[in-house]
């Protein structure tokens, strides 16, 4: 157990990778004490388990690292105690036990391998409780003496005598198998992965993505949809991503994503636009483009080729255990991050990339984990990841990706997208009372234009309703632009019709339009200055006729995309 000192140093300081090198030096003897205390494998991994978490936690209190054996020790005969002081205890009985690795062979030699194996347990079992504390760790993983002893806080000399009185008890002929036998149940891996997992370099999202550390040379392309961005994120992550290319934007050398390109126009959400009246900031939410608030996350992951699972969470039940054990199986079991509607902010879409202490913690990526508002309460990896503790009562939504399947055809992928993208431009209200699609920008003028909703307001509010519109720019800005990408990349890839291209035309042209809307109060981004820029009526009045010029715009291209569809 050399430099485990250094770990310990390091783990105060915050080094998870350091704690999780603690947690391999040390599980092999919490799991060797526990059962010496429980006399079952069983319960002594999850003992061993629960004493990880809070040494974790309590590592801070931790004088001195010399002090770190004895002192973990404690915390683990504290949770077999606690164990022990239950009315029953959940044991598995010596015969009916499995065995601690699959074996195939003749079933006559695996009854008798596992009737001697019940014999050498109930021999350790039989000895007094100190010496099968020293037995239990100085075989279960060739432990020395001295390191047994900086455990159990005994010298080593003691522990020499301990395992020399043990083996006057057991027969000599016996040591070899008590020796096989406890290394056959020590933990391995599977224990740390229990306690923590985290997947590394999955790939960022981030409403600063396009200023990140350039990737291939390149600048990322701005990606402000978190739904599209978690996936073409995971995709990345699993290698099943589409690819990129370099393009030549504002004076400058940028990556498009093929991947957020595709998934913005099949989900629809390169087409979307919503207002609801009273300001609100949810305007934005992909769910919400749609009559189904699904339908957008089922057709991009239908369209990625993946089966899916979608839980949300039921208000009428606890469902925190039922979204841990989803999380902590894709991520732990099958390598795939989870794409979480909440966790950090509000309810939109992260990914999480980990946990820790059970799921006690979650780790991931979001949108808002660099906000003020929202990052009092996290922590971060010092990979950039956040850390969330009590995530569940913000988290609203999983998503959890399945096994890959065959993609559909792109040319059926294509028309239906085109199809649905139809449906989102012209349907005019959706859940109640939003104005949605070619609707929704007359909705958003007649709001700018009310003189009422900026007279004689103060700062916070004329900030706030200048938030909300600048929001919906950035909705068409952003999504016209990757709507006329993914036309482009329709016409690249199937045989459609070439009235597609006039459709990215009108699409290429909102997206100027909404340059021009940021050029009246002097360029995108949020301010006081901006905000109060925006209450004067004259550029209200500028910006409202810029709207509906969009509004012609897209209904322009939504007429050619329909021609499209009738000829192909």
């Amino acid at each position: 157990m050399r430099d485990w000192r250094e770990l310990v140093v390091r783990a105060q300081q915050g080094d998870l990778a350091a704690f999780d090198r603690l947690v391999d030096r040390f599980r092999d003897m919490a799991v060797g004490y526990a059962f010496s205390r429980l006399r079952d494998f069983h319960l002594a991994e999850d003992v061993a388990q629960e004493a990880f978490i809070q040494a974790y936690r309590d590592l801070a209190t931790l004088r001195t690292a010399e002090a770190f054996p004895a002192w973990f020790r404690r915390i683990v005969f504290k949770y077999c105690d606690r164990l022990s002081r239950r009315k029953t205890l959940s044991t598995v009985p010596l015969d009916v036990a499995p065995e601690p690795k699959a074996r195939s062979g003749d079933p006559l030699e695996t009854l008798d391998r596992q009737q001697t194996r019940k014999d050498v347990l109930a021999s350790i079992n039989s000895l007094p409780r100190h010496e099968r504390a020293a037995v239990s760790l100085f075989y279960i993983d060739g432990y020395s003496m001295a390191e047994v002893g900086q455990f159990l806080d005994v010298p080593a000399a003691t522990v020499k005598s301990r395992l020399h009185s043990a083996r006057q008890r057991l027969k000599e002929k016996m040591m070899g198998m008590v020796r096989n036998t406890l290394k056959s149940h020590a933990p391995g891996r599977e224990l740390n992965e229990r306690v923590r997992r985290v997947l590394a370099d999955v790939p960022t999202i981030s409403f600063e993505l396009h200023q990140a550390r350039k990737k291939d040379a390149l600048r990322r392309c701005p990606e402000s949809h978190p739904f599209p961005s978690c996936v073409r994120a995971c995709l990345e992550y699993l290698n099943e991503a589409m690819g990129f290319m370099k393009i030549a934007v504002h004076g400058r050398e940028w990556r498009l994503d093929t991947t957020y390109v595709y998934l913005m126009g099949t989900t629809g959400t390169a087409f979307g636009l919503n207002w609801k009246p009273g300001w609100h900031m949810d305007n934005p939410d992909l769910s919400y483009i749609s009559a189904d608030p699904l339908a957008p996350y089922r057709r991009g992951l239908t369209s990625i080729g993946r089966d899916y699972e979608i839980i949300d969470k039921n208000p009428e039940h606890d469902d925190e255990a039922r979204f841990r054990e989803r999380i902590l199986q894709s991520i732990r079991d099958h390598g795939r991050p989870v794409i979480a509607r909440g966790v950090v902010g509000p309810p939109v879409e992260c990914l999480v990339t980990g946990f820790d202490e059970s799921g006690d913690v979650l780790i991931g990526w979001s949108y808002f984990q660099r906000t003020k508002e929202f990052a009092a309460d996290l922590q971060f990896e010092s990979n950039g990841y956040f850390r969330r503790r009590g995530w569940f009562a913000d988290t609203h939504r999983l998503i959890v990706l399945g096994d890959r399947r065959e993609r559909p055809p792109l040319r059926e992928a294509y028309r239906d997208s085109l199809q649905h993208a139809l449906t989102v431009a012209r349907t005019a209200i959706t859940h109640g009372d939003r104005h949605n699609g070619i609707a929704a920008y007359r909705a958003w003028a007649d709001a700018i234009l009310e003189d009422g909703e900026f007279s004689g307001r103060k700062t916070p509010e004329l900030r706030h309703r200048y938030h909300v519109h600048q929001d919906a720019v950035g909705t068409i800005a952003e999504g016209r632009w990757y709507a006329q990408n993914f036309l482009h990349k329709v016409l690249a890839d199937v045989n459609a019709p070439e009235i597609l291209a006039e459709a990215a035309r009108c699409y290429d042209a909102q997206h100027t339009l909404m340059w021009k809307l940021w050029s009246l109060v002097g360029g995108p981004g949020y301010s006081d200055k901006k905000a109060r820029l925006f209450a004067d009526g004259r550029i209200r009045r500028d910006t409202a006729a810029i709207i509906l010029q969009a509004q012609e715009q897209d209904r322009k291209a939504v007429d050619c995309v329909e021609q499209a569809l009738a000829r192909w």
